[in-house]
This record gives C-alpha cells, sequence and structure tokens, in this order.
C-alpha cells in the first residue's frame, strides 16, 4: 500500500523515515485512491495519509549501524534462524516466466516465482523464491535476455531448505534496481561490481546461463547419459536441478540388500504396529497413517561404461521386482532364494531407465551425489514414478535390522486378519499377475515353487 505524503509534508518527513528500515505506524487514515493515481495497474486501491495525529515509530533504534548489509552468497548461513533474514546482490541469471498460484498450508491462495541469482564468491547460483506482489511486476522487471545480464539488490531474506539451500523473500523485503548507479550509496562489495563488469567474468556467466536455461527448460525427448560421463562431473559443473536419465541393468542384486520393514504408510518410518492398522504416526504425526510394507534396496546399476550405487524405495522396487511391497516382504523373510533368482535374472538382463539428479548436498555443501528421481520399467510413460517422493540415499546404518524385522514378523503371525503378508499357504503364491506375458513363461518358476511348497505343509498339517 502507498502512503501519501502532500505539499509541504514532503520535507517534513525527510528524516522520519529511511530506507529499509520497519516502522509502526498509527493514526494513519485509509482512503480510495481513484485509479488516475496509480503508480502501477496492480497497486491496491486504498492509500495511507499522514496527518498531525499520526505516529510514526521505528521497530528497532536507529544506532547508525542499521544499513544495508550485503552478504556474498558463499558467506550465507546454510543452518539458521528462520527468524534471521540477511540482504544480498547479485547478477540475475534466471527469472521464471510466469508467477504460479500456490496454497499456502493456512489454506491462502498466493503467488510465487522463481530467480536464479550468482555472484563472485561461488560456482552454484541461490534459487530465490519471491512470493506476493513482489512475484509480479518487481519479478517482470528482472528477466534476462541471453547473453545480457543486470545486476540486483534483495533485502530481508530468509533461508530456506527448498533445494537443500535456497531463499525465501519476507513481508520486509525489497528488491533493488539498477542497482550500479546506487552501488556506493548502498555500500555494496566492489568485487560484485568488479565481477559483473569484467569481460572474462561475462563470458563464463553466458556460459553459466546456457547451463542453467537448458536446465530449466529441457527439450522433449533428451539422449541418455552415460555413467561414466556423470563420473567424470564435478561440484563446480553441476547444477541443484540438473537431470539426467540412465539406462541401465542390475548386474548382481543381492537379497540381502532388500532391507523390507513395516512402516508409516505416510513418511516409511518403522513402525511396530501390525500390518494394516490404522495408527497416529509419533514421526510425522499425520493422524491417518496405516502400518504397511515398506522397501529399501540399495544395488549398483551398470550401463557399460561405469557402475554407480542406487537406493530405491517401496514403489520403485515394487516396479523392477513386478512384485507388491507385501509379496517382497514376503520373499525376503521367507527365504524364497529360488522366487529372488527369478528376480536376478529380469534385472540382470532387462534393461531400464533411471533418472539420478544431485542430491541437496550440492547446494548445502558443494557436494556432488546422486540420487535416483524416477525409474521407468518397459518403457512405460516416465509419469507411473511420479507420485513416489524423491528421498535421499538411506545410509546403512539407518535402515532397520534384518534381526528387528523378523522380531515384529513375530509379532504379527497372531493377527491374521490384519495383513496378507503373513498368509494361509493357498494364498502364499506370489502376486504376478503383474508381469508381462513375456515373462510369465520365466516367473511361472516362482508360482510353482511357491506352491509346491504350500501342498507341502498342508499335506503335513
Amino acid at each position: 500500500m502507498r502512503g501519501a505524503l502532500f505539499a509541504d509534508q514532503v520535507d517534513q518527513y525527510e528524516d522520519a523515515f529511511k530506507h529499509n528500515r520497519l516502522y509502526e505506524i498509527t493514526n494513519a487514515p485509509i482512503s480510495p485512491l481513484k485509479p488516475e493515481y496509480k503508480l502501477n495497474p496492480t497497486d491496491v486501491d486504498f492509500q495511507m495519509n499522514f496527518g498531525r495525529r499520526t505516529i510514526v515509530l521505528p521497530v528497532d533504534i536507529d544506532d547508525g549501524t542499521n544499513t544495508i548489509d550485503y552478504r556474498p552468497i558463499s558467506h550465507l548461513p546454510r543452518a539458521t534462524d528462520y527468524t534471521e533474514m540477511f540482504d544480498i546482490v547479485g547478477v540475475v541469471l534466471f527469472v521464471e516466466e510466469h508467477s504460479r498460484k500456490v496454497t499456502t498450508n493456512k489454506n491462502r491462495e498466493t503467488n510465487v516465482r522463481e530467480i536464479v541469482l550468482t555472484d563472485h564468491s561461488t560456482p552454484q547460483p541461490l534459487s530465490i523464491s519471491v512470493w506476493d506482489d513482489l512475484a509480479e511486476d518487481d519479478c517482470t522487471m528482472l528477466i534476462p535476455e541471453p547473453g545480457k545480464f543486470r545486476i540486483v539488490g534483495l533485502t530481508a531474506l530468509r533461508v530456506s531448505n527448498h533445494k537443500g539451500f535456497s531463499m525465501t523473500t519476507s513481508s520486509s523485503t525489497v528488491i533493488i534496481h539498477s542497482l550500479l548507479a546506487k552501488a556506493e550509496a548502498l555500500k555494496i562489495d566492489a568485487n560484485v561490481i568488479h565481477f559483473y563488469r569484467m569481460a572474462s567474468h561475462h563470458t563464463s556467466l553466458t556460459q553459466l546461463q546456457s547451463r542453467l536455461f537448458h536446465v530449466k527448460l529441457p527439450m522433449p525427448n533428451e539422449k541418455t547419459t552415460k555413467i561414466s560421463a556423470l563420473r567424470a562431473k564435478k561440484a563446480k559443473s553441476a547444477l541443484q536441478d540438473e537431470k539426467h536419465w540412465l539406462e541401465v541393468t542390475i548386474p548382481a542384486a543381492e537379497l540381502h540388500k532388500v532391507h523390507a520393514y513395516i512402516g508409516c504408510s505416510k513418511c516409511a518410518k518403522t513402525s511396530s504396529m501390525p500390518p494394516g492398522r490404522p495408527y497416529t504416526c509419533n514421526n510425522c504425526s499425520a493422524p491417518d497413517c496405516t502400518s504397511v510394507p515398506k522397501i529399501t534396496f540399495n544395488c549398483e546399476i551398470l550401463d557399460g561404461t561405469g557402475t554407480l550405487p542406487m537406493t530405491v524405495f517401496t514403489q520403485t522396487a515394487e516396479r523392477l521386482f513386478k512384485m507388491s511391497a507385501a509379496n517382497i516382504f514376503h520373499m525376503k523373510h521367507s527365504d524364497h532364494e529360488e522366487a529372488f533368482s527369478v528376480v536376478q535374472e529380469l534385472l540382470r538382463t532387462t534393461p531400464f531407465k533411471v533418472q539420478v539428479g544431485p542430491s541437496t548436498s550440492l547446494s548445502v555443501n558443494n557436494i556432488l551425489q546422486w540420487v535416483v528421481k524416477r525409474v521407468v520399467v518397459d518403457d512405460e510413460d516416465d509419469t507411473v514414478s511420479k507420485s513416489e517422493p524423491v528421498q535421499e540415499p538411506i545410509p546403512e546404518s539407518q535402515v532397520i535390522d534384518d534381526s528387528e524385522v523378523r522380531a515384529a514378523d513375530k509379532q504379527i503371525v497372531p493377527d491374521q486378519s490384519a495383513t496378507n503378508v503373513t498368509t494361509t499357504p493357498a494364498e502364499d503364491a506370489l502376486e504376478i499377475s503383474s508381469y508381462r506375458p513375456k515373462d510369465l513363461q520365466r516367473h511361472s518358476r516362482i508360482a510353482n515353487y511357491v506352491q509346491e511348497k504350500g501342498d507341502r505343509k498342508e499335506h503335513g498339517s
């Protein structure tokens, strides 16, 4: 909202307001703003008026040190109190073309837009989420043309863990345009201006911007990447949002690297509840959780040029194994070695596609690690895996131990009605309905083996 000063008030209030400071204003009447007096079409239809009874009170005391304090991007703390705010200045590399409508956790609809900056201190550009009115005209003015750059200042930004490390605007944020003309008055680090003006840096900025556009606006049907090319990449040449498709197999799947446990249907945290039982999870606090079989599978993928460690979770494991999570759980804890040998052969001989990208350690610590984003099996549409949340790899030390799973398995045996994980002999056959026809001959051994096992049990009883 605008505040209107008329005639002599302009000089009278000159010392009452300082740029980028926070004030509490009371007794300032609000009146309608005529359309012809709007500076921008998006301005609200009201203005604040200042009179003799108006009180302007600084929220913090100006001791002469309350000036804009620009921080180099590399000096921004990665872990901080959300109430702390920081000022930065940098070169604009990318601005999202239009703002997006999002609904906040308070059920309020608002606008958000991403901009990406860089400066002299870091090879990893900084993503900033710009909210509300700032996401409109202020961001549109920053949209860069390829090969052309502008320098901008943003004040009162907060640290966010979005994408590992990024920043977000606050209600006090100001975007300062035409910043080069105000560089001395705003006490901008001379290194930033030098970085912006040097021709050699202009070349590196152009290359970085080109890579960023390629990542943010990818071309359809991009070619697959080789694992050897990923391994050759360094952190300084990688971007947080980049993704690569690999065509791979799993040459040596191992049953002991399949970790099957009972966990929360929402957050996958280990649960001691019997499978199928609704409960409130202590970890995610969601009230409508259910205890269900969960899978973590660690393996190495191969494409002929090299290997890459991969960790997949429940839904992806179901597609790779062509079994439900309940059947994988049962195979793991019933020692179905023959059933797993069929899975091994399938993973060893049938190529599939994996989309990988850098973990959030790139933006946080400038360390490059690759994690799975999507898995596409049998040339299925890649939307099949969009429902599965992307997760960071689980260290071996954090994966539930087999002994714990077996203990939990023993606890749930009496509750036959709650789950199909522990089944009667007649129901003991693994599901194979999800297999393709050309795989049925190979996988029929699973059903035959399990059926024979069930027949033996039934005969023995």
